[in-house]
């Protein structure tokens, strides 16, 4: 563990910090365990400058109430001898700007989608109140999370007074817009913050602009004299027309003639192909056809009464056939034609929310649960017409109630299911779930009640257990509740509470049993489930398995275990679930078996299939000093080694400064040191 200098010992009594990870333009950042919640988190220490600032709002409180799929959630507040901390969740994945680092070219489809999700996120900080300006967008600050979906980070809090606008206390060169640079460089001469220059949501969209042009073009935006970026299609690119407008629209350096809000280009980026020109066509010649209709309407006014209703009648059907496709469309993960359905059916019958709720449905069934939360609050539950027009208001509070379990936030989604209870009290899978949201509410008594109504609606009898299993987990008891889920596993049919429960039982052991035999008996647990689930099911299941067996290599020494190691991650490669830890695993179990060629023939291909990264190259370097440990010293040749480290030093500088340190860099030097003393390299 890397230590870090001059951390409060009060931060250490909560948090075990793992290691610098990077620095923003208000704090550093280090990762961070966070021993009360058991799980990885962020620390934002404020800089001395922003502190101030951060201390005298009243309403920083707004972080922590922020929900959104993009962003991570705001845990704490710390004031702790006068430094203030920000906690936030550990987003797994890469930055862009690591990506870019290692020469990664970006397919133009995603990156419109990708603009699209950042877009919305910053439109979702923008319409708070009070607004939050980010203020450094770059590839630096959004995650590409192992779901292929964004992640915003290092979001700030320096709002001015008049909540409309953000301080400015630094930028990053080339991301950062004009009248950012020019605000910081006159605050740093005005000593009164209240005649401070500000910026606005406009300096957001700039940013944005910019982090797209890099993604596209692999360079970083250069202005000229005017403060013009070169066009984007003038880079030799192919870019899409409508999309470079966007792009350079976002990067003008005027305020005033860029998108004056996120969700004003949020609704280009959207209706990008509506602008095409074979699409404008087309539109042209249904315009022609409408309006023939409508004087075949005027010709025919004789039309009776009786027409009217069964022209609503022929509406209403039309309108449930859509809302059909769209139900066909997220079953199949057909999602570009989905919104085609949806768009229809809205616009046919805009008062009812049967096609809403399909749309919040597909939210969530893509992982964007703060994206359904947020459509369904503003489109469903706000909008009076529409809320009264269903039937099945019961499943959106359900659905409402499942998104904020997703995001953890099991007071909110408490209250859904509580919701969901009052309008449907007969279904006994909102007690099941009002019961684990309670659970982990630290509401005890009021899950156990809620479980035992779900008991009395014939909730089955498996999944009542599992329930409460859920609830003596909770509250530490994990013999307990390991032996509950031991019974769900032995008596459920349904594959996902198999799932469920095999992992749920592997978690009890690793609070219970932390010697060899606890974990055999994980190994032998998930052996059997390794068998009997099926492969939708059992990656969690595989992953898991593979740390057990290279834990047993560790504690028993028994090379054996390593091999069945590779055995289960190269299944998770064959089910088309493999990645570049999976492959790194590999390599390094490779090793630990002494097959130096496999090992150095995985970590060659994965430059290849992944680009350079100073891990790979790490591990090669590690790789030859285990090579070069069984041969005498006379003919020992480091220079395999010598290349390797240094390409894995080149890299490792490169990306220190958003990253943890690396101890076994560290390490890697010393042995670096080790060889030139002895003679086997020279300095």
């Amino acid at each position: 563990m890397v230590k870090v200098k001059r951390m409060s010992m009060d931060i250490w009594d909560t948090y075990e910090i793992i290691g610098k990870i990077g620095s923003g333009n208000t704090g550093e950042i280090y990762k961070a365990y966070h021993k009360n919640l058991g799980k990885e988190v962020v620390l934002k220490k404020i800089k001395t400058e922003v502190k101030d600032i951060v201390n005298n709002r009243g309403d920083v409180d707004v972080l922590k109430n922020l929900r959104h799929s993009c962003l991570p959630q705001v845990l704490d507040f710390l004031n702790v001898d006068g430094d203030v901390y920000t906690v936030m969740d550990y987003i797994p994945g890469n930055s862009f700007k690591q990506y870019l680092d290692a020469g990664t070219k970006f397919p133009e489809k995603s990156v419109i989608i990708w603009t699209k999700q950042i877009c919305a996120t910053l439109n979702y900080l923008h319409t708070q109140k009070p607004p939050i300006i980010h203020s450094d967008l770059k590839p630096g600050n959004i995650m590409l999370m192992p779901d292929g979906n964004i992640c915003l980070i290092d979001f700030n809090i320096s709002s001015s007074p008049d909540g409309a606008s953000a301080w400015v206390t630094g930028y990053t060169g080339g991301y950062a817009a004009p009248e950012q640079v020019q605000a910081l460089k006159y605050n740093q001469n005005q000593l009164d913050r209240s005649h401070w220059k500000t910026i606005d949501v406009r300096a957001d969209i700039y940013g944005l602009g910019a982090t797209v042009y890099h993604l596209l073009t692999g360079n970083i935006p250069q202005t000229d004299d005017d403060g013009y970026v070169e066009d984007i299609r003038s880079c030799g690119i192919k870019v899409n027309d409508i999309f470079a407008s966007i792009i350079m629209k976002c990067l003008e350096p005027n305020p005033d003639r860029r998108y004056q809000s996120a969700e004003d280009l949020l609704l280009d980026l959207r209706n990008m192909k509506t602008k095409d020109k074979r699409y404008k066509e087309l539109l042209l010649k249904q315009k022609v056809s409408y309006a023939a209709v409508i004087c075949a309407m005027i010709i025919c006014a004789g039309i009776t009464v009786i027409g009217y209703f069964r022209m609503d009648v022929e509406k209403q059907k039309q309108y449930e056939q859509l809302v059909r496709k769209e139900a066909e469309c997220i079953s199949t993960g057909d999602y570009d034609s989905f919104e085609t359905y949806f768009q229809r059916a809205v616009n046919l019958v805009p008062e009812r929310a049967d096609a809403y709720y399909q749309k919040a449905l597909a939210l969530y069934r893509q992982r964007q649960y703060g994206d359904s939360i947020d459509f369904i609050n503003s489109e469903i539950l706000s909008k009076e017409d529409t809320r009264k027009s269903t039937s099945m208001l019961n499943n959106v509070y359900y659905l409402l109630g499942n998104s904020y379990e997703k995001m953890e936030s099991y007071k909110q989604a408490a209250a859904c299911y509580e919701q969901a209870i009052e309008l449907k009290p007969d279904n006994s899978d909102y007690y099941r779930d009002y019961a684990i949201a309670l659970a982990y509410s630290g509401r005890d008594e009021e899950a156990k009640t809620a479980l035992e109504n779900a008991r009395k609606q014939g909730l089955d009898s498996v999944e009542i257990d599992y329930v409460q299993g859920e609830i003596f987990y909770n509250s530490s008891d994990y013999s307990t509740a390991k032996d509950i889920f031991l019974k769900c596993l032995d008596k459920a049919e349904d594959a996902y509470i198999k799932m469920r429960s095999c992992i749920m039982v592997c978690k009890c052991v690793d609070n219970i049993d932390h010697s060899v035999s606890g974990n055999d008996e994980k190994i032998q647990l998930l052996e059997k489930a390794r068998k009997e689930l099926p492969k939708e099911y059992n990656i969690g299941v595989l992953e898991q398995l593979a740390q057990a067996y290279s834990d047993m290599a560790a504690d028993t020494g028994d090379v054996t275990y390593n091999e069945k190691a590779i055995a289960v991650f190269e299944q998770i490669q064959e089910q088309g679930m493999g990645s570049y830890d999976t492959d790194y695993n590999l390599s390094v179990l490779y090793q630990n078996i002494q097959d130096y060629a496999r090992a150095a023939e995985l970590l060659t291909k994965m430059i290849s299939d992944y680009g350079e990264n100073y891990k790979t190259y790490k591990a090669l370097a590690f790789l030859e000093i285990a090579k070069q440990s069984q041969t005498v010293n006379e003919q020992r040749n480091y220079e395999t080694f010598r290349k390797n480290y240094l390409k894995a030093e080149e890299l490792y500088q490169k990306q220190l400064e958003n990253n943890a340190n690396d101890v076994e860099m560290e390490r890697l030097k010393e042995l670096y040191d080790q060889a030139v003393q002895n003679g086997w390299l020279k300095g």
